[in-house]
């Protein structure tokens, strides 16, 4: 996974927002609200509140967060659970490409050996002939 930010959680209040990062922070997920907290500071926190919120965090730290938030019972979207399967896939296709060519390597290093191979016989039966 890479380090670019993901929504991992939306909330109708920047409070519900504010209490996952919390908790995720004290798990030692780096994390932040996003629009619910600068909407409470230039609003005032009445209207803020009401502010949609979204919680982000580094795509390295998405499936720890998904654990936690499960085991808090937090509502997991469908949006993330389709991203994390994307992204298993992405790296399931990447390990296959990976070992596609390694594979393709293997095989033309065993090509090249026994082109040597058949190479080094035929000029020790060429020389043995010269010598006789």
């Amino acid at each position: 996974m890479k380090d670019r930010m993901i929504e991992i959680a939306r909330f109708a209040q920047a409070a519900e927002a504010e209490m996952l990062t919390s908790l995720l922070i004290s798990e030692g997920i780096d994390c932040y609200v996003r629009d619910g907290l600068s909407s409470n500071v230039i609003y005032g926190g009445a209207i803020g509140s009401l502010v949609e919120a979204k919680v982000e965090l580094l795509e390295k730290d998405v499936p720890r967060a998904l654990d936690i938030m499960r085991e808090y019972n937090y509502a997991i979207s469908n949006d993330i659970l389709a991203f994390m399967e994307d992204e298993t896939r992405l790296q399931d296709a990447g390990y296959a490409e990976a070992e596609h060519l390694r594979k393709q390597k293997l095989s033309r290093t065993l090509t090249l050996i026994l082109l040597l191979i058949i190479a080094t016989v035929a000029l020790l039966i060429y020389l043995n002939k010269v010598n006789h």
